[in-house]
């Protein structure tokens, strides 16, 4: 490092600025999800990123290196939220996770910008002026820059104009580049620096800034600081050949590796956009992490075209030089390729005429590393040869590796002569630094890692370990207080491929992150869940509902109503609806219009129960109870009387009891962190079925009960996991009761996660007239911010899951979709990203594994170990008064 002069004079926050007096500013780009966009889609991306270049005023470069995944910050949980009993598993989670993303994903992809900038100057007379004045205030200065003096300072007014440079770049970027660009802080540029001189190890981040000394009009910084990780590394370019050996001292040991770079020098005539030229995206498919960095300089349309001419005037030279030592027997194929670069010379300069574009000098440089030679030798091969897939030729600069590192160091000058191509801003757009497969938060709930899919022709030379692999997060809270989006989440697919895995772990992830939850179980899989995960015994409450006496009243409407005005109302409108339905009546009917009264009558009292109802309305039907605008004729009475006697039936006995309580029953009890909810025997509506009222009006008034839960007052965010209801919305008495129930959940923050196994459920209404190119099921997918597509079993499915998610129904998502494997899903965020995501359950946590597992086999281990319990009603935390009511 010694006989190398470091470029940098001065680094504070996301600004560089070098030896030569130049700045430069680095930035995050949030990358795109790329795998699953439609070919027009692509198209739009390359078009926004080549307007960017050929407009932008300023040089950048895209360098996309590994960072390390720490699962520390990622999972970014609040320690003060976890419940007391639940720490030392949600320790032992942690450790889970960070042990999962070592083996699989130890790094992740990020990109970044690079922007160089002059300092903003005023006018001519203001330089003039400046200059004078720095040069009476001190000579030594300004001719500092000529003799080789102390270079580690700049005048405050320097950098002061650098500031503001920098504040009128990331404007301009955030104006015309990419939504949610974010300046690197301090650290992150420090840590730049340092892993150029130890590629392969990740060393941590420095959080201590740069000491900036102000005096006398200047700002210092001592040499050590500059050069602060790097001054610990001792480099060779010599010994091996063609690569850099390091040697470097970290506080516990001394570590030794090696790192080479590649070049390109030839780029391909043709490009071959999408799927064929998106170089960022093809190295991810590569097992092992590489560094790109692509350098950029805009050459005007006038300078552009003088290059071209030099170029073509050489070409034609080779060719002449060809035809006359060879004479006659010169063949075709001996001027082919020289023929071939002519022709495309010479509709580049037709192109740059018309068009007016500028070109590049562009330097793409890769970089792999390893621990010997050997390793880095077979890496090598492995890029060159995925780069020649999209005709992409790497070249080994074996005399130049010194000057290739120089050039990858924050700070360094702008491109020079060594390894330069130019192509056009479309040619380097289709690269696509911008291609990403990640999906979810930046951080939340570890939900596993994406897979890249076959989106190239060559589906099978993709790497199951390839570095595109990126982990996966959930965090609801981002949704709520950064996005304003709801987190409410939709799980669909086939049975038996993981939908109760994946619900049952995001339950048990939030309740460690303080969130309390009702959940409706109507398979009675969770029973014995307090058994075998011992720590959720003091939160957790089963509530198993069946047809006996004992819950008759469980699910009345009207119980435990407030005194709230517009509650009431409610509450009026939905027993209202609920009875209509539940007896097939009209509200135009008279019994309907008693049913009206007798609800009415019914609300004003203090303790209103469905069974009040009833015997409002049997006062109306004998006439003990009349009303001046309510005449019922013989023939009225005997309509009421029916429906009276057909209410009175069903409230003793089925299912329908839950509905009708008297006021004196227990309400179920929700200040439990976890309530579990068991329906014994229940159905789900199906239309046709003579119990489809029933069964729907019981799901209406499940419905209410979670919106009850939901409008509790606590200081605890709060989630429902409901399967099946978004069948409310096929009849109206349902819709009002979804609506309603949505409405409290986006105005409480509560998360809605529903389960539903056909995707072609959620188009509903098929029935009403629609606007052209709606389904329905608008208003469903509306109040979705996470979607999760298990496999599903046939064509029309896949469709119908492809519109859910988003993405063209084409034959390779068809084939996708349809083809998961068991815990694979595809997913969709809250930023519209669709990836694939698998989550290996049993790897991550087995102890999760196996209460969650509901396979025939796992439900005859579990009932023989816990079965006695269940039988004797005898639960884990029952000596604290928890657990099955």
């Amino acid at each position: 490092m010694k006989q190398m002069r470091f470029p940098v004079l001065l680094r504070s926050a996301n600004l560089v600025v070098s030896q030569n007096g130049q700045a430069h500013g680095f930035y995050h780009i949030p990358q795109l999800n790329y795998e699953f966009l439609s070919d027009g889609e692509r198209f739009q991306l390359r078009n926004h990123l080549e307007k960017f270049l050929n407009e932008c005023p300023y040089h950048v470069g895209f360098k996309s290196i590994p960072i390390p995944c720490s699962p520390w910050e990622s999972v970014n949980d609040d320690p003060d939220q976890v419940p007391e009993c639940l720490r030392e598993a949600w320790k032992t989670s942690l450790a889970n996770v960070e042990r999962v993303l070592q083996a699989l994903v130890p790094s992740r992809e990020m990109l970044v910008l690079r922007v160089s900038m002059e300092s903003v100057s005023g006018d001519w007379l203001e330089e003039i002026q400046r200059g004078f004045f720095e040069l009476v205030r001190d000579p030594l200065a300004m001719t500092d820059q000529f003799v080789g003096g102390e270079r580690y300072r700049l005048p405050v007014t320097e950098w002061e104009r650098f500031e503001q440079a920098e504040r009128d770049v990331f404007k301009y970027l955030t104006t015309y580049f990419h939504g949610g660009i974010t300046p690197l802080s301090e650290e992150e540029v420090l840590y730049l620096t340092e892993r150029c001189g130890c590629r392969g190890v990740s060393p941590g981040m420095q959080e201590e800034p740069m000491d900036l000394l102000v005096r006398d009009g200047y700002i210092h910084v001592s040499k050590a600081d500059v050069e602060r990780g790097l001054t610990d590394v001792d480099l060779n370019f010599k010994k091996p050949m063609g690569m850099v050996r390091w040697r470097k001292d970290f506080p516990e040991e001394t570590r030794t590796g090696y790192f080479q770079f590649l070049s390109t020098s030839w780029l391909p005539p043709a490009i071959l956009f999408p799927n064929r030229s998106e170089a960022f995206q093809k190295a991810k498919e590569l097992p092992f992490p590489v560094e790109i960095d692509m350098d950029l300089e805009q050459m005007s349309n006038q300078v552009a075209r003088k290059e071209l001419k030099k170029k073509y005037d050489l070409i034609v030279g080779q060719i002449k030089h060809t035809v006359r030592s060879k004479g006659e027997e010169t063949e075709q194929r001996d001027i082919g390729r020289d023929a071939e670069r002519k022709a495309t010379n010479e509709e580049l300069d037709e192109r740059l005429e018309q068009e007016k574009t500028p070109l590049f000098k562009m330097r793409l440089v890769f970089c792999v590393w390893g621990d010997t030679t050997e390793e880095v030798k077979n890496r090598r091969r492995q890029l060159i040869s995925k780069m020649k897939e999209i005709g992409l030729r790497l070249e080994i600069p074996r005399t130049e590796q010194k000057t290739l590192y120089q050039s990858t160091l924050p700070g360094a000058e702008q491109i020079n002569s060594h390894y330069i191509v130019r192509p056009t801003a479309e040619f380097i757009s289709s690269l696509m630094p911008l291609a990403t497969t990640e999906v979810g938060d930046p951080a939340g709930i570890f939900l596993g890692t994406t897979i890249m899919t076959g989106t190239r022709a060559d589906q099978d030379q993709i790497d199951q370990w390839a570095r595109g692999n990126t982990p996966v997060f959930m965090d609801e809270r981002r949704a709520r207080e950064h996005l304003s989006k709801t987190s409410s989440s939709l799980i669909l697919g086939s049975l038996g491929r993981g939908k109760t895995m994946l619900k049952c772990y995001l339950m048990y992830r939030r309740l460690q992150r303080g969130v309390h939850q009702l959940l409706f179980e109507p398979k009675d899989e969770l029973w014995a869940i307090a058994h075998e995960l011992p720590e959720l015994a003091e939160l957790t409450n089963i509530v198993s509902i069946s047809n006996s006496v004992r819950d008759k009243g469980k699910f009345d409407p009207l119980i435990g109503i407030g005194e709230d005005p517009e509650e009431r109302l409610y509450k009026e409108q939905l027993a209202e609806s609920m009875l209509l339905f539940l007896s097939g009546e009209s509200d135009s009917s008279w019994a309907g219009t008693a049913l009206g009264y007798a609800v009415h009558e019914t609300i004003q009292e203090d303790h209103p129960s469905m069974m009040r109802v009833l015997d409002h309305l049997r006062a109306i039907a004998t006439g003990e109870r009349k009303y001046p605008d309510l005449v019922l004729n013989e023939h009225a009475r005997d309509d009421v009387a029916r429906v009276l006697a057909n209410l009175n039936r069903k409230a003793r006995q089925s299912q329908a009891q839950l509905l009708f309580g008297d006021g004196s029953e227990k309400p179920i009890d929700l200040s439990y962190p976890l309530t579990l909810l068991q329906m014994q025997g229940l159905q789900m509506p199906q239309e046709g079925r003579p119990d489809y009222r029933l069964n729907m009006t019981l799901l209406i008034a499940m419905t209410e009960f979670a919106r009850r839960f939901v409008n509790r007052p606590t200081p605890f965010p709060k989630g429902v996991i409901f399967e099946e209801n978004h069948r409310l919305i096929e009849v109206k008495e349902g819709e009002m009761a979804y609506r309603e129930f949505m409405r409290t959940c986006r105005s409480k923050d509560a998360d809605v996660m529903t389960i539903v196994h056909n995707a072609r459920d959620l188009r509903t209404k098929q029935d009403k007239k629609l606007r052209e190119g709606e389904d329905g099921g608008e208003e469903i997918r509306s109040n979705l911010g996470y979607r999760f597509c298990f496999s599903v079993g046939d064509e029309a499915e896949a469709e119908s899951a492809c519109d859910i998610l988003g993405i063209p129904p084409t034959g390779k998502n068809l084939n996708e979709i349809m083809g998961l494997g068991p815990g694979e899903w595809l997913m969709r965020d809250l930023d519209d990203r669709v990836a694939k995501v698998k989550l290996d359950l049993e790897q991550l946590d087995p102890r999760l594994f196996r209460a969650f597992d509901t396979r025939p086999e796992a439900n005859r281990r579990r009932e023989k170990e816990f079965g006695h319990l269940r039988e004797n009603r005898v639960t884990v935390g029952e000596s604290k008064g928890k657990g099955v009511s």
